[in-house]
């Protein structure tokens, strides 16, 4: 649930910063006051795209918090990203003058692909034109599939639709091109016979490349190693035998000057030093064996690199690389080369989309008949008595989807046959139906705030209230923010907001004030009756508080 949402510099809000509560709560107040200003602040902090638009004119950047209570849900999500798993998540956006915006969950920064991943999991916001989407027969099916829960049914029919249009692809192929493939499999075959003769393997041209060049200059190599011993302790005058003799000068000198005894120990510990590492040289000369056979081993097994290297037009360290290309493509061509078995490879996939698709044919068909009949029923308390909805899934063409297409039918009242819902719904019916299907379809959704910004333009009257209680009774379980202008909707508000807006000094600001309920009887009057308030319209809209009220009453009587 929302707890706290926090605005700077956003639009024409200077500062802002607004404790949400349970419940349904509205947002209220004149046209263009900004009422849907907190909805678009709270989009972008969810992860929508930013815009230097949403900037208030004047200040370097703009800045939205949103601080929202942890579901089970959620601290998964968190789990998995990787994120502290804590009781309360704040969300946090910004965006510069320059168009540059930057994320934070917890103060952690992330990218708004993960913050829009947590957002959905948060909140579900129901926008003023989502009835124009229910047009669109995708988005119908989409509706099915949600209502349903069919989404990891669907999941696992693009799964195999893609295995199997990779199978038709793959027959087609081999059908088509078996000259040329035949071409490539004779060249390929020419190559890994070149490389069965050379036998490379993985880091060995590293490996012999630098044992080769050891062996060529172990002469070289032999020759400094016997200069630095002797150097060190085997020459006339070594590096041991001085360290040792300006060790014993400076002891001498010590009895005199104690402040000398720990350049003494000093030349003492690196006199040891040098003579370790003289021992050690010593050694590694004696076992520094120039083998020539080897060398000349090593030599021929470089040249042979090389040769095929030219050969092949590929770097020497490559070819173990292009090797393993060579053999996959090869076993693709064999492959491919067998019809049979790629027909079966194909027919195989078909039949596994066949079965999956069918299951989720069947759970849609469940899905689309609770949920015809659950919109139907309030399809009946919104002026559209004896109206209907009917999903049907006609047949189509097999796709990445399944088998079958969505198509709403409605009729709008009793004894009207029920068309596709873009020829017979009405701007009024559609945003009724649309309202019907979005709170229903909230009432399964697992996530914790609902918004509905104005779904309830085209409504109006006893509608009007009607449709006020639903959102009421979808409080009951959820968070519900509402943006309305109707005073039937906001009377049915457990919480109401005004949002006003005030130009000074040439400045315009939004600012947003939580009502108590003498303000609240005042605003709903303002909403039924205009500028001027009268005693009738103070009586009438606290009349419309004290109906939606006892509605609340009788629901628990029952």
């Amino acid at each position: 649930m929302l707890q706290l949402l926090s605005l700077k510099d956003f639009v024409i809000v200077p500062s802002l910063v607004v404790e949400a509560s349970s419940g349904l709560t509205c947002l209220t107040g004149e046209t263009g006051a900004g009422k849907s200003i907190l909805i678009d602040a709270l989009e972008l902090v969810l992860g929508a795209r930013s815009d230097t638009g949403l900037i208030r004119e004047g200040a370097q950047r703009t800045e939205v918090c949103a601080e929202f209570d942890v579901t089970p849900r959620v601290k998964k999500w968190l789990s998995s990203a990787g994120l502290d798993e804590t009781d309360i998540v704040i969300l946090r956006r910004t965006v510069d003058i320059k168009g540059r915006s930057r994320a934070w969950i917890n103060a952690t920064p992330v990218t708004v692909s993960q913050i829009r991943e947590l957002g959905e999991r948060l909140v579900d916001i129901h926008g003023q034109h989502a009835h124009q989407s229910l047009l669109k027969t995708s988005y119908q099916l989409q509706l099915v599939d949600g209502f349903g829960g069919t989404q990891p049914l669907r999941l696992a029919v693009r799964e195999a639709w893609l295995e199997w249009q990779e199978r038709v692809r793959l027959l087609n192929q081999a059908t088509q091109n078996v000259e040329q493939q035949q071409a490539e499999a004779e060249r390929l075959g020419w190559i890994n016979e070149l490389f069965d003769e050379l036998d490379p393997r993985e880091g060995q041209w590293e490996e012999l490349s630098k044992e080769h060049s050891l062996l060529s200059n172990g002469a070289e190599i032999v020759s400094h190693i016997r200069a630095a011993t002797d150097a060190l302790s085997q020459g006339d005058v070594t590096a041991v035998g001085l360290t040792m003799q300006a060790q014993a000068d400076l002891s001498a000198a010590a009895k005199f000057d104690p402040e000398l005894a720990q350049y003494e120990e000093s030349l003492s510990e690196a006199s040891a030093i040098l003579e370790d590492i003289s021992r050690d040289l010593s050694h590694h000369l004696d076992r520094f064996n120039v083998d020539e056979s080897r060398f000349a081993e090593i030599d021929e097994r470089l040249s042979m690199y090389w040769k095929l290297s030219r050969k092949l037009h590929r770097a020497p360290e490559d070819l173990f690389a292009y090797r393993l290309e060579v053999k996959a493509r090869l076993e693709e061509l064999a492959e491919n080369a067998d019809i049979e078995l790629l027909e079966e490879n194909e027919k195989r996939a078909k039949e596994v989309f066949l079965k999956r698709a069918a299951a989720l044919t069947q759970a849609r068909m469940k899905a689309a008949q609770d949920l015809s009949k659950a919109v139907t029923d309030e399809m009946q308390h919104l002026s559209m008595t004896g109206g209907c909805l009917q999903i049907t899934l006609p047949k189509c063409e097999p796709w990445a989807g399944g088998l079958e297409r969505c198509e709403f039918l409605v009729s709008g009242h009793a004894g009207a046959t029920p068309r596709p819902l873009t020829k017979v719904a009405s701007g009024g019916e559609l945003a009724r139906i649309s309202l019907a299907i979005a709170v229903i379809t909230a009432q399964i959704t697992p996530v914790p705030t609902l918004i509905f910004d104005e779904v309830d333009s085209g409504i109006g009257g006893a509608v009007a209230e009607v449709v006020g209680r639903l959102l009421r009774r979808l409080g009951q379980t959820r968070q519900v923010l509402c943006v309305t202008h109707l005073p039937q909707v906001a009377a049915c508000a457990n919480n109401q907001w005004l949002v006003q807006k005030e130009t000074l000094n040439d400045v315009t600001t939004s600012s947003l004030k939580p009502l108590s309920e003498e303000e609240r009887i005042r605003e709903i009057a303002r909403m039924a009756g205009g500028l001027q308030i009268t005693d009738a319209t103070l009586k009438a809209a606290q009349e419309l508080i004290e109906s939606a009220k006892q509605a609340d009453e009788t629901v628990e009587k029952n």
